[in-house]
């Protein structure tokens, strides 16, 4: 009974199995495929930064920047986009062209399932004027 109770509560409860380290593992290798993916997108700096030996780059210090949201999960791209009205300049009467565009990720939870909503703001400008579409409003900023 005593060797029983040892078992359970001893060192040897403490330490690691090898399932535990399997985990570890494959997260270890999903990093490291996505670092080689060769279509990986040019800002993906960020997911590196945290794993020893990726990137020539040095990491960045006093980056306040959030990691970007989990690439597994489903997207749904919402597109917000300036009124016809809104796409020409009042001060030199000339139209505005699409000059890029902000995107912003945040999650949304449906039940049983979890989407990443991309809200994506179009940018237009002229000579004198750059105007941005604007998202709806947000429970949080």
């Amino acid at each position: 009974m005593r060797e029983l109770l040892d078992a359970r509560r001893g060192r040897k409860s403490e330490q690691l199995s090898v399932d535990q380290l399997a985990l570890f593992a494959a997260t270890w290798q999903a990093r490291q495929l996505e670092a080689e993916a060769p279509d990986a997108p040019s800002g993906s700096d960020d997911d590196d930064a945290g794993v020893p030996g990726a990137g020539d780059a040095a990491p960045r210090k006093g980056g306040g920047d959030r990691q970007p949201l989990a690439r597994h999960l489903k997207r749904e791209r919402l597109v917000h986009d300036l009124a016809e009205e809104e796409k020409h300049c009042a001060a030199c009467q000339h139209d505005l062209r699409p000059i890029g565009e902000e995107c912003s990720e945040r999650y949304e939870y449906i039940p049983a399932q979890l989407t990443v909503i991309e809200d994506v703001c179009k940018k237009y400008a002229c000579e004198c004027t750059v105007k941005m579409a604007t998202k709806p409003p947000q429970p949080i900023e």
